[in-house]
């Protein structure tokens, strides 16, 4: 797996104009303990990057299967629950919008998310695809 420099976030292509610079206003104002924090936000972009493959629980190759194929790629999940459950909620999000499935919500929110940060994250998911739908059109 390759390093990231998770120390240069500021620069990050994440940040893009809102919609709010276009006339459409935040639901509920947060506070800086309600955000979560730029390595996390790294976490939800990269996650743009993930297919829907990489949800699904993975199964081990075989001694004819690596004989064929070769070695097992390296796992999409990261080791740390807690951000492995952001990830899955932002892959959710990235690929479904708001038609995510309710237990990646809950997944998020057991492993310590607050609703309010699970719904900023697909929110600005949410947001993230339109604009990029936007500026395709």
């Amino acid at each position: 797996m390759a390093f990231i420099d998770f120390k240069a976030i500021e620069g990050s292509a994440f940040e893009t104009p809102s919609l709010a610079s276009a006339g459409f206003a935040p639901v509920h104002a947060t506070t800086e303990a309600e955000d979560l924090s730029p390595f996390e936000w790294r976490v939800v972009e990269l996650a743009k990057e993930d297919g829907r493959s990489t949800l699904a629980p993975r199964r081990k190759r075989g001694w004819f299967a690596r004989l064929i194929f070769g070695p097992q790629p390296p796992s999409r999940e990261l080791a740390n629950e807690r951000l492995e459950a952001l990830r899955r909620l932002a892959v959710h999000a990235w690929h479904d919008g708001y038609l995510l499935p309710v237990s990646a919500i809950k997944d998020a929110v057991r492993m310590g998310y607050t609703e309010l940060q699970a719904g900023r994250v697909i929110d600005r998911i949410v947001e993230q695809r339109l604009l990029r739908k936007g500026a395709a059109a």
